[in-house]
């Protein structure tokens, strides 16, 4: 297992979106260091903060999808949905475990999930709007 390492082929073309990629993935590796999953107040934080920060991600993809009136929109608002309520679910097992959670395994599943999603959601996103200068105009 290694912590996840932003790449240029991550790239979705546009400058905005890939910052926030970049930060998404940043505190995702932050349940990667083994000191960070032994302290349960900590995991406990990271997990608020990937909440909070996923939406305010989501939030700003899907206003940009809507402006451009992206076909699969609906789609991939729901893979957006499905991934905040996973995260809130292991956030609701943490607290009603005593802050007991396996931080790999958020790691492992938050990891698969976003390689999955920018690798291919985000891109195919990204080539329909082409350049990524219409989502930074529209926003």
């Amino acid at each position: 297992m290694e912590p996840i390492q932003w790449s240029r082929w991550m790239s979705v073309g546009n400058d905005a979106l890939d910052e926030d990629h970049r930060v998404l993935i940043g505190i995702v590796n932050k349940l990667y260091d083994d000191a960070n999953r032994e302290d349960p107040a900590l995991i406990e934080a990271i997990l608020d903060e990937l909440i909070a920060y996923t939406r305010h991600h989501f939030a700003e993809e899907e206003a940009q999808m809507e402006r451009l009136n992206y076909p699969t929109f609906a789609a991939h608002k729901a893979l957006h949905d499905r991934l905040t309520r996973q995260v809130e679910s292991y956030r609701d097992e943490f607290r009603a475990n005593g802050g007991r959670i396996s931080g790999e395994e958020v790691f492992l599943f938050c990891s698969d999930w976003l390689g999955k999603h920018i690798l291919k959601e985000d891109t195919r996103f990204g080539e329909y709007a082409g350049t990524g200068a219409e989502m930074v105009a529209a926003g």
